[in-house]
């Protein structure tokens, strides 16, 4: 029995991006729920058959959008202790604000898509990863308090930025640099 080899259309960089641009604008303003292959169609302008040929469902290509979006967080490590919680506060600032928007946060405070859920936990526990390691090092060297529970500590930090965020505040540097004021004596040696 001969096999016959299929050729597929290429596929184009940019059309994913458009797909990803218009799924990930979607999952921000409006929830995981809101994105679907129709809704992703007409925000992108690429057509349904186009996404289905690339994403099997609903699911793979919101999976496939998310991921497009995960990036490896570079720590700075030269950093003294006091700049590098200053470093994370900026920096989930701008990740829940520029990344991850209202609807994504609204999506998991609700629960709404268990799968999402799961999926934005999972790639929350890997982009912190390097600070839990930093707040433990750090422990450990003395530079902070040595019976810090990081797991709270992680949840503080977290949790402040998406309080303000729930209740429309400005996250500015002078709110980082209130906000610091406010933590790192909790923080210090």
């Amino acid at each position: 029995m001969s096999q016959v080899a299929v050729a597929r259309t290429p596929r184009h960089p940019d059309v994913d991006e458009r797909i990803f641009t218009a799924a990930l604008d979607i999952v921000r303003g409006k929830g995981p729920l809101a994105v679907s292959v129709e809704s992703v169609a007409a925000a992108s302008g690429v057509a349904k058959t186009t996404i289905y040929r690339r994403y099997e469902n609903r699911e793979s290509l919101l999976t496939a959008a998310i991921m497009s979006a995960a990036t490896t967080v570079e720590f700075p490590s030269a950093l003294s202790a006091k700049d590098s919680l200053r470093w994370v506060l900026r920096h989930a600032r701008d990740t829940i604000e520029n990344v991850v928007g209202r609807g994504t946060i609204a999506a998991v405070i609700m629960n709404e898509d268990p799968q999402f859920t799961e999926l934005l936990l999972g790639m929350i526990r890997n982009s912190t990863r390097p600070l839990r390691v930093d707040l433990r090092e750090r422990a450990l060297a003395g530079e902070i308090k040595a019976d810090l529970d990081i797991e709270l500590a992680m949840s503080v930090v977290l949790g402040v930025v998406v309080a303000e965020l729930i209740r429309g505040r400005a996250t500015e540097d002078d709110w980082v640099e209130a906000v610091l004021a406010l933590l790192w004596p909790a923080f210090e040696a």
